[in-house]
């Protein structure tokens, strides 16, 4: 299946995004909090072999998937994170 494919599946994504907000939530709040998405940058930006985001690069982040401004991501707002990937994904995907 293509990343394409997968993108134009929304029961698939909604899917998609509660296994790995779960995976993520740590502490089973359900939401995923800055220091949660710290380690997940960091270990992203490890895999990478890339620079860890600053703090500031950090805020930028959490203020572009936090819509309600409460400081934390819900899973409904890690959904938009998912959709980003997958399409960013699916146009490599196409070349």
């Amino acid at each position: 299946m293509s990343f394409r494919e997968i993108l134009n599946d929304t029961q698939r994504i909604k899917k998609i995004t509660k296994i790995a907000f779960n995976a993520l939530d740590e502490d089973d709040s359900g939401f995923l909090e800055r220091k949660e998405l710290i380690t997940i940058l960091n270990n992203c930006a490890d895999i990478l072999k890339i620079d860890r985001p600053s703090s500031e690069e950090m805020d930028e982040i959490l203020k572009e998937f936090d819509d309600n401004g409460d400081g934390r991501v819900s899973e409904n707002e890690f959904l938009k994170l998912i959709e980003q990937v997958l399409g960013i994904m699916a146009k490599i995907e196409e070349k």
